[in-house]
């Protein structure tokens, strides 16, 4: 049974070596997407595209570690997704960070402008640029 068809449009997924993440790559791929994996070790999302590759074809998955509070990383993981694929149409922005351990009321300022600028400011605004080259 089809979920939806998303064949002939690129995904890249953050945070995609395992968990939620993977699966979610995982899915894309099994309707028709070719997928970009990316975390922060080369290994572990390696092995994902691996195994998406035997499961759904040589191609359909490539391997791009990268760090989401590295704007230079970013930009690269656009760059080799669009000499893979020539285009990026769906973002899956999974990744995240936790700079804190406890309740909210001791979250200092920084720590929670930390964890918005790699979880959702890293993505939106002037920073997005990355994604439109």
């Amino acid at each position: 049974m089809s979920l939806f068809d998303v064949s002939g449009h690129v995904a890249v997924i953050t945070g995609s070596s395992r968990g939620i993440g993977r699966a979610i790559a995982e899915r894309l791929a099994e309707q028709g997407a070719k997928v970009v994996i990316s975390s922060r070790k080369a290994d572990a999302c390696q092995a994902v595209a691996d195994a998406i590759n035997t499961a759904r074809g040589a191609g359909t998955a490539i391997s791009v570690p990268a760090n989401i509070s590295s704007k230079d990383e970013l930009i690269n993981l656009a760059t080799r997704t669009r000499e893979a694929f020539g285009k990026i149409d769906i973002l899956v922005c999974n990744a995240a960070t936790n700079v804190h351990m406890g309740p909210m009321s001791t979250l200092k300022d920084e720590q929670l402008r930390k964890i918005l600028d790699t979880t959702s400011c890293r993505i939106t605004g002037s920073s997005s640029s990355w994604l439109r080259k």
